[in-house]
């Protein structure tokens, strides 16, 4: 009778788990009516214009460090040189990072000291120019980029004009960069809209086809243009920004600094009056550093309509500034950048893009976050049935096997 009892009772448990079987294949097979939003739903990620990982070493070579709510760009020419751009904040989970990825970096060595060929100050905060002291105490920099702002306590230009801060930190940079100059031969430039930094054997009508050709070109601070707060005759240090674009192999990298709105106005104007003697088309990029971490207050619409990006970096950690803001990251989407190829250090970490000598774009993260295949409902479905076999199933599967298993010691 006990053997009896145990068989019926396996039998009412298998039929009990088929028809909660059926019942959810059922339910599967219902997802048809929603084809759409079921694929939508599980592809949230895919992003088919992911550009290739695999980056090429002999090409250029762009490192957007994580420096937290900061910023650092390195960048590693064809040709041998490095240019960093920025070197995060003076804090020192900031600076730690910095410090760490740059001593990763391959540099040439000069008497004995590692090389900086380019190093460019965006502009006078500290959390864009932190890292310099680092870089100036401990580096041979040949030339360094800066806006012509001067430091001054009370608020006074030590030259007719000029435009001044505060900051301590800039103050402690000019200081370090004077030793740079006199003892070591640096060159100091001031960035405007006609500065251009270019492999030795640049040639226009050649570059494109030449893999050892390469072109940094800045298009702000403009001429004339001048930013200070009316009420303290301080420069916006922000707005003093170079609007950088390097080009190499027919690809175009544009880093923004902090530039605010203003100055993306100007620039389009500039453009637009052929100010730089270029068409628009020439500032179609492929790359964009976007400005002030995400800040609402840069990346406007009109500006992104000129540039038409494909692939925005934003350079971000922890702040309570909300940065990057919802304004800002629809604005990219909305100029037709996929949400996925939107990278952010406070969520990818550090970030690679390079340009190989073919003139392919690359990306490397810490993390990324996106899948590059694509499911198909019939897929999604056969996969669903075949867990929910498993689920529904082996718990009878296995009560039968040991049934069997104990059956077999009796008789032994």
């Amino acid at each position: 009778m006990a053997k009896e009892k145990k068989q019926v009772n396996l039998k009412n448990d298998l039929i009990i788990r088929t028809i909660i079987f059926i019942f959810v294949i059922l339910i599967l097979c219902s997802t048809f009516f929603f084809k759409d939003k079921v694929e939508n739903l599980v592809n949230f990620a895919l992003n088919k214009d992911a550009p290739s990982t695999v980056i090429e070493e002999d090409g250029m070579i762009f490192h957007f460090v994580d420096v937290g709510q900061a910023d650092s760009t390195i960048i590693e020419f064809p040709t041998g040189e490095v240019m960093v751009v920025d070197c995060g904040h003076y804090t020192s989970s900031s600076s730690e990072k910095f410090q760490n990825y740059l001593e990763n970096i391959s540099l040439t060595y000069e008497n004995g000291e590692k090389v900086i060929d380019y190093l460019v100050l965006t502009h006078p905060d500290a959390d864009h120019i932190g890292g310099a002291t680092y870089v100036l105490q401990n580096y041979l920099v040949k030339n360094c980029y800066l806006p012509q702002i001067y430091y001054s306590e009370d608020g006074t230009s030590p030259v007719e004009g000029g435009v001044v801060c505060n900051d301590e930190t800039y103050k402690e940079v000019l200081s370090l960069l004077e030793i740079e100059q006199e003892e070591f031969g640096c060159n100091k430039i001031y960035t405007n809209e006609f500065l251009k930094i270019k492999s030795k054997t640049y040639s226009s009508n050649e570059a494109k086809q030449n893999d050892e050709m390469w072109l940094v070109e800045f298009f702000t601070p403009l001429t004339g243009e001048i930013y200070v707060d009316k009420g303290t005759n301080y420069a916006i240090t922000n707005d003093y920004s170079p609007i950088m674009i390097i080009s190499y192999m027919g690809k175009k990298v544009m880093l923004t600094g902090d530039v605010g709105k203003d100055v993306e106005e100007d620039f389009i104007s500039a453009i637009n009056s052929s100010n730089y003697n270029l068409p628009l088309s020439y500032f179609d990029i492929d790359v964009l550093k976007v400005a002030h971490h995400g800040s609402k207050y840069s990346t406007t619409e009109e500006f992104l309509n000129v540039i038409m990006p494909e692939i925005a970096v934003i350079s971000v950690g922890k702040n309570s500034y909300g940065h990057p803001t919802q304004e800002t990251l629809q604005r990219l989407e909305e100029s037709g950048i996929n949400k996925n190829n939107i990278y952010r250090t406070d969520k990818n970490a550090n970030i690679a893009i390079g340009i190989s000598t073919s003139g392919i774009l690359s990306l490397q993260a810490d993390y990324v976050q996106y899948t590059v295949y694509e499911f198909k409902l019939w897929q999604i479905i056969l996969i669903a049935t075949s867990i929910s076999a498993i689920i529904i199933y082996s718990p009878y599967i296995i009560k039968v096997v040991k049934i069997h298993k104990k059956a077999k010691k009796t008789k032994i």
